[in-house]
């Protein structure tokens, strides 16, 4: 399935791009190959997650800072490692 297929998914694909080739990897994985069959909730939480500053965003996904929003915790554990 292509992501770009709903303008709305181009738009996503658009805001993973990050600028460090880790954080452009990790949230363009996770929309391909999760949040087309993830819940609401966490699909709304990975838009969240992708407003964040790119620091913030680095380490929550690189480093593993807790944060205080299980459905971004649910996210980030899909992508460890």
């Amino acid at each position: 399935m292509s992501t770009d297929s709903t303008p709305a998914l181009a738009k996503l694909r658009w805001r993973c791009r990050r600028g460090t080739k880790e954080l452009d990897v990790l949230t363009t994985r996770y929309l391909e190959s999760f949040y087309p069959d993830a819940p609401k909730a966490e699909q709304q939480a990975f838009e969240h997650m992708l407003t964040l500053q790119d620091p913030i965003l680095y380490d929550i996904l690189t480093v593993y800072t807790e944060f205080d929003d299980p459905l971004i915790e649910a996210i980030v554990l899909k992508l460890k490692p």
